[in-house]
């Protein structure tokens, strides 16, 4: 017995241990899905509803042109810190992003611009420093200045050779003046003739003698409606008056509040100007009625969105042309988007005349 309990245990230890079972092979975890990375500061006080007006104008032209083979939109909400853009960069990046719109403010781009080489094409919604170029990144805006100047050119080809800038106290309207006098001066090689005005009544009823004085035969109102309408009265009806797009609140005819400014030239984006045009016609108007500056950025939403699609597809340096409906658009060696827009006359009917809604009121929006 003891034999063969030792031998029982012998041939125990003899037999080979079970084979070890291989561990099961772990599938692959699946990329991200590929999206459009919406960088706005849609937390940020003074661009909540501008930023917000961009990203509805985007999904807008997400639902008409897009598929199931376009990647889709996501919002990465920021506040108002800059360093929030950088992280909301690398977040979108890490997650799938193929594309970004956005961020909106010049020192947010900035910002985004010290981070280095941007991996994917950036279309930054304001300007971009024309001196430092950054790989992937490229800028469209609503520069009042771009305007101002297209505004100088207009005047120009009109025949005027004496133009008067009236300005007023406001940095807005400082800029107008300094964008529309580098452009005359460019053109003419002249400078043109300043004046600056008030609401006070009295020096308000002195233009029309000023202006005659300074033998001027054109002028451009370098401010908003609220001041136009003002001023307006004193200028006679001898002289073309030319303004930009903030001359005019987006409604046609004396019904929109127009009476006092009728004759006005000034120049516009198709979506206010040609609503039922055909370039945008096709794209679904905001939900509810909103004052012609934020109709402007949910245009500039629309524009931002068909610019990245084509980004995404061309090649580094080439050459991007687009009928949009924020203007004529075309990529410029300095990677910024220029705006061609249209010209128009307050008291113009559009081509084919729809309803028209009262605005929303908003916060101005510093362009």
């Amino acid at each position: 017995m003891l034999c063969l309990a030792l031998f029982g245990v012998a041939r125990a230890e003899e037999e080979p241990p079970p084979p070890e079972q291989a561990p099961a092979i772990q599938p692959a975890p699946a990329p991200p899905p590929a999206h459009i990375a919406l960088i706005l500061p849609t937390k940020a006080r003074a661009f909540a509803m501008p930023a917000d007006e961009v990203r509805q104008g985007a999904l807008a032209a997400e639902q008409r042109l897009g598929d199931e083979r376009t990647p889709k939109l996501q919002l990465y909400a920021t506040g108002d810190s800059d360093d929030e853009v950088v992280a909301a960069y690398k977040q979108a990046i890490s997650q799938g992003a193929v594309g970004v719109i956005g961020p909106m403010t010049r020192s947010a781009i900035a910002k985004l611009a010290q981070f280095g080489q941007l991996e994917v094409p950036v279309l930054a919604l304001n300007s971009v420093d024309e001196g430092k170029r950054v790989t992937n990144l490229f800028g469209l805006g609503l520069s009042i200045e771009s305007e101002a100047r297209q505004v100088a050119a207009l005047v120009q080809g009109d025949g005027a050779r004496a133009p008067l800038v009236l300005v007023t106290d406001s940095p807005f309207s400082q800029r107008m003046r300094d964008a529309f006098a580098a452009e005359w001066q460019l053109r003419t090689g002249n400078p043109p003739q300043f004046q600056t005005f008030n609401s006070n009544r009295e020096q308000s009823g002195k233009l029309k003698g000023q202006i005659a004085e300074r033998k001027a035969d054109a002028i451009f109102l370098a401010t908003d409606t609220k001041k136009a309408r003002l001023v307006r009265p004193y200028l006679g009806s001898n002289l073309p008056i030319y303004a930009t797009s903030q001359i005019w609140g987006g409604h046609f005819g004396k019904s929109g509040g127009n009476g006092d400014l009728l004759g006005i030239q000034f120049v516009d984006m198709p979506w206010l100007l040609e609503p039922y045009g055909p370039e945008a016609a096709g794209y679904k108007r905001p939900d509810k009625p909103l004052v012609s500056d934020l109709q402007r950025f949910y245009a500039l939403g629309i524009d931002a969105y068909r610019l990245t699609l084509q980004l995404i597809v061309s090649a580094p340096d080439a050459a991007i042309e687009m009928q949009g409906v924020t203007g004529l658009l075309r990529l410029s060696e300095t990677r910024q988007f220029s705006r061609e827009l249209m010209r128009s006359e307050i008291g113009r009917m559009p081509l084919t005349p729809g309803p028209e809604a009262p605005p929303a009121p908003a916060p101005a929006v510093t362009r």
